[in-house]
């Protein structure tokens, strides 16, 4: 797995200005204070507003999407600072994505796959969960758009360890509730963008082309033949093979899965549940003397 300065990050979202290195490690001081005040058992009410204020602030400055990824990728920095750091990237791509240019969504978007690509086991679970609620922000506002090539990128964090397989499952369950449920608003102002991609990346190729040959022909989104749901029966079934009654992370990972299964139970088609052989990766989890197994199973499946 890469290390935080193995990439060149993208220039700093500051609307035409720059940010002076000085400047940034002084602001960055002023955050960690701000923190520190905030969950200090001894501030006072006034301490902590005007610490909460300031915060508040900072996440409003042209500045904040570069000193939210600094801070969010420093491992040396407290978690809370760094998670700190991931909502500044977080108001910026809720509040301000609207104002920025396709330059620099293009930016924000370098930021949050760095960040993905550099999580590792001993970050905390809620940082590795916030990094992948940002892919999902970005993916709603961009994805099949200017950004096409998500599925390659999702394809090659797959790829790396279980943690990395973690932030995969969250973001397609997320995109997959979100996008056909309708209840969000964003993700329902591209829904039918977002719903076609969402087909194209999780059946399988050869379900595409024999059981919907008349879809769309547009841009094509998917990474590889198998497509997601394949992919997560697999992990599903390396997971029951590889010692999930022990090892709490493998374990973990299979409720994860079944999670995110459940949640592309209601819209894929049964052709593709019956060439993936859902049912049959899906009652053998069910079959299994866990509890907490069973009661993610999928119950459209």
């Amino acid at each position: 797995m890469m290390d935080s300065g193995s990439k060149t990050p993208p220039q700093p979202i500051t609307n035409g200005g720059s940010v002076e290195h000085g400047e940034t490690q002084h602001d960055l001081s002023q955050v960690l204070q701000a923190l520190e005040a905030i969950y200090d058992p001894h501030s006072s009410n006034d301490t902590r507003k005007h610490a909460s204020a300031y915060l508040e602030h900072a996440k409003r400055l042209p500045e904040a999407p570069a000193h939210g990824f600094n801070l969010a990728l420093d491992k040396t920095q407290p978690p809370a600072l760094r998670h700190y750091g991931l909502s500044m990237l977080e108001y910026s791509i809720k509040y301000g994505w609207e104002d920025y240019t396709i330059e620099q969504g293009g930016a924000l978007r370098q930021y949050v796959i760095q960040l993905a690509q550099n999580i590792s086991e001993e970050d905390p679970v809620y940082l590795r969960n916030k990094v992948a609620q940002l892919w999902t922000e970005i993916a709603k506002r961009t994805w099949g758009a200017e950004w096409r090539d998500m599925d390659d990128q999702l394809v090659q964090l797959w790829g790396i360890s279980l943690h990395h397989q973690a932030v995969v499952l969250y973001v397609l369950e997320t995109l997959s509730e979100e996008i056909f449920n309708r209840e969000d608003v964003t993700a329902g102002l591209r829904g039918n963008d977002l719903g076609r991609a969402c087909v194209e990346i999780f059946l399988p190729a050869a379900v595409l082309r024999q059981h919907l040959p008349t879809r769309d022909k547009g841009p094509n989104y998917r990474c590889g033949e198998d497509g997601w749901l394949k992919r997560l029966c697999d992990l599903l079934n390396w997971c029951l093979s590889n010692g999930y009654e022990k090892d709490e992370r493998i374990r973990t990972c299979a409720i994860k899965t079944l999670n995110t299964l459940r949640a592309a139970m209601t819209w894929v088609i049964p052709k593709a549940i019956t060439a993936t052989e859902c049912i049959e990766h899906v009652c053998k989890a069910l079959a299994v003397p866990v509890v907490s197994l069973q009661q993610v199973t999928p119950q459209h499946a």
